[in-house]
């Protein structure tokens, strides 16, 4: 009666050097050799599976003097065997890698390849690494992730041919176990710093940086936007909100930010395309929505360098004639922090009294400027100068209106003082949720003011967003046309 080894060989036409899996699992540190066998001091715990011949020599060598000869096979089963030891587990991943060389005259087809016991008992057969090894040369085959499926047991690991029984050398067996990256170290510093939010910011703004996809994308989207910032931020700034987590690979970006889906043409009276990305915020937390107008201007950076180091976003209202080559910067480093860039209008002009004509104008010359700065195509939220609002602004405006909810009279020439005071009280009177404050990015005495709130709002449970972020954190829809105040209605 034929063996069911050998019957099995026969089947599978394979060249083997095996290594028996342990069933007991013992953790690996991150980067272990679990195996390394190189043979330079002796067989490193490989012997002979049957009656073939498995031996050092010094005839051939991948690296250092010496490697293994499988040679006499009388079955394609016949070859090498040791146990892989502790270290080993069903369900983790590991990296593994050997050098072959054969000279039979041709191109041999050989993978290392893994033998497994599943749940049932059944034998499975997985193709770690194939590879085609060409004759009279080293050949390295390897996998850098491959996971032990997870009901595994009696694993081996071997080297294979589809067909040939020709001898072979084996050098360098590697076994290793995967390299842990944390996630959020962007430039895999082995650390969460600064410099990890430096380079993800200036990856998004299209600037040269060392970004790493896997510990970048905070959010496992495979995509680098703002929300990976904000979460990036998040994470520096409040360690101990996270939970530790890891990545195995080390993939350098190469996407870009995600321009979004093509945008719709909205009319007046129609539900606003909110695009808003909320994965940031916790649950159960109070949101405002601080938002600035009249910029660019010279405190634009200051201000979301406060917000930034907090990671909280803002909205802010550009005015169109104000925008230059001096400070488009500015909204590019807005748009890539993932604040809301928004619509002040062409030329700050009172609208109140115009005819929709020239209220469309103004509207549409700045939008126009804001898409040439960003290179994108859409509409944005509008904020009318001065608050100015009347019956024709209400049936010809194509998006919503942020309106003031709150307003800390920065353009009445209130001290920083009277604004966090201001803000503050809003907030302990509990009428601060949800609402829109009105500041200006050409008051300094909001900006300084903001180095307080921010940290306070913070500590009281509040996060500061967009505009659309609220709106769609509490589930609330706007109107193309009409005024907002706050998202509690």
């Amino acid at each position: 009666m034929t063996n069911f080894k050998q019957l099995i060989a026969r089947t599978l036409s394979i060249t083997v050097i095996a290594m028996t899996l342990s069933a007991t699992a013992f953790p690996a540190n991150a980067g272990e050799k679990l195996i390394q066998a190189g043979f330079e001091s002796g067989m490193d715990g490989f012997a002979a599976r049957a009656t073939e011949s498995v031996e050092r020599t010094s005839a051939k060598a991948y690296q250092g003097s010496y490697s293994v000869l499988v040679s006499n096979r009388t079955e394609a089963w016949n070859g090498a065997v040791a146990s892989l030891g502790a270290g080993f587990n069903a369900g983790d991943t590991y990296s593994f890698s050997c050098a072959v060389y054969q000279s039979s005259g041709a191109a041999v087809d050989m993978q290392l390849s893994l033998e497994y016991e599943d749940a049932t008992g059944t034998k499975n057969y997985v193709h770690v690494a194939p590879g085609s090894v060409d004759s009279d040369t080293w050949t390295v085959l390897s996998n850098p992730s491959y996971t032990i499926p997870a009901d595994a047991s009696a694993c081996k690991l071997y080297v294979e041919t589809a067909e040939s029984l020709c001898d072979f050398y084996v050098d360098e067996i590697i076994a290793e176990a995967p390299t842990h990256y944390l996630l959020g170290d962007v430039n895999q510093s082995e650390k969460i710093d600064k410099e990890d939010v430096t380079e993800l910011m200036k990856y998004l703004l299209g600037q040269e940086a060392t970004v790493y996809l896997e510990t970048a994308d905070m959010n496992g989207d495979g995509k680098l936007n703002a929300v990976d910032l904000s979460m990036l931020r998040q994470r520096f700034a409040y360690p101990d909100r996270f939970t530790t987590t890891t990545t195995t690979t080390t993939t350098a970006a190469t996407t870009t930010r995600d321009p979004g889906a093509a945008w719709p043409t909205l009319k007046n009276g129609d539900k606003w395309y909110n695009t808003a990305d909320i994965s940031w915020i916790p649950a159960g937390k109070k949101t405002v929505a601080l938002s600035f107008d009249d910029g660019p201007a010279q405190g634009g950076m200051s201000v979301q360098n406060t917000l930034n180091a907090q990671g909280f976003h803002a909205t802010f209202f550009y005015q169109g004639n104000k925008i230059n080559g001096s400070n488009e910067s500015e909204i590019k480093a807005a748009e890539a922090g993932g604040h809301e860039v928004a619509n002040h209008t062409w030329s700050h002009t009172d609208m109140r009294g115009m005819g929709s004509g020239q209220i469309l104008n103004e509207y549409n010359q700045c939008k126009d400027k804001l898409n040439q700065v960003l290179g994108v195509k859409r509409d944005y939220l509008v904020r009318l100068p001065f608050l100015g609002y009347d019956s024709t602004i209400a049936s010809t405006m194509p998006v919503p209106m942020p309106n003031c909810g709150l307003d800390t009279e920065d353009w009445n020439h209130h001290t920083t003082q009277q604004i966090i005071q201001t803000v503050q009280g809003e907030a302990m009177s509990g009428a601060l949720n949800g609402k829109v404050v009105l500041m200006h990015e050409t008051e300094n005495a909001s900006v300084e003011a903001l180095k307080t709130l921010v940290p306070w709002l913070d500590q009281n449970g509040y996060v500061v967003c967009t505009v659309s972020e609220m709106f769609k954190y509490n589930n609330k829809e706007m109107i193309c046309g009409r005024k907002y105040d706050s998202c509690m209605y």
